[in-house]
């Protein structure tokens, strides 16, 4: 099985979640303690420490997003109620801006009759609607989230179900992905083989697997030696059709 992750691999979350956090920064003037043009980057800190607590299992989903909202306002008595209020703000314009990557759509259609599968940490019913939006759902066998195991990835716990629900060997599978923690080191340390999408060009050394700047060249690094056995191993059984979910 070759399973993608979501979010910088296949969508592009940084543009969708700069721009939503902008409309929540407006629709709120003056009672966001961060100037405007810092608050895309100050947003993305405080989501993300909050979402690695939801990923450890230490808090709920719903729970991770009003602590968003109550550190982005600096108003921890907020209530549940009016951080749920804020956050959707945030939510719908961030669902309406989330595209797919130029590159995405036809990679997956150049792997048509490949078992594909997704590994995500993000809520299942937000994630399948990235999918479904793109017209990508389609394509995926197996899709397994966060919310599945409790634990949401760099555990093992969400790769090994997601194996588990393939029916593979974790040695018999690959992980595409773009966290160098989630994905490739956690995938890695598995036996899943990691092919690292990076689209900054970090150029890190030291970093297990195969990186690649775009999803163009997925394609090829399947023909590597290293790479072709589980490749041909995962030929789907009855192929994708490679159209657009509706």
């Amino acid at each position: 099985m070759i399973f993608f992750d979501i979010d910088g691999t296949l969508i592009d979350h940084a543009s969708a979640s700069a721009a939503a956090s902008l409309a929540l920064h407006d629709q709120f003037a003056g009672e966001i303690p961060v100037p405007r043009d810092e608050f895309p980057a100050a947003w993305e800190r405080i989501m993300d420490k909050h979402f690695e607590r939801f990923c450890r299992g230490e808090v709920s989903l719903w729970d991770q997003r009003r602590e968003r909202i109550r550190e982005s306002f600096a108003a921890p008595d907020l209530s549940d109620a009016e951080a749920d209020a804020r956050y959707w703000v945030f939510i719908r314009e961030y669902e309406r801006l989330t595209l797919a990557y130029d590159d995405a759509m036809p990679c997956l259609e150049r792997l048509s009759g490949i078992q594909l599968g997704i590994i995500s940490n993000g809520p299942r019913e937000q994630q399948m609607g990235k999918l479904r939006r793109a017209g990508m759902l389609s394509y995926f066998s197996v899709m397994v989230f966060s919310e599945d195991t409790g634990r949401g990835k760099p555990h093992p716990s969400i790769f090994l179900e997601a194996c588990r629900q393939a029916g593979k060997d974790p040695v018999g599978c690959v992980h595409v992905g773009d966290d160098l923690t989630n994905d490739i080191h956690a995938s890695h340390a598995l036996g899943i083989q990691p092919v690292w999408v990076d689209r900054l060009e970090r150029l890190k050394d030291g970093v297990p697997g195969r990186r690649i700047t775009s999803l163009v060249e997925l394609e090829s690094v399947f023909q590597e030696e290293e790479f072709s056995s589980v490749f041909l191993e995962n030929r789907a059984v009855h192929p994708a059709s490679g159209n657009s979910s509706t």
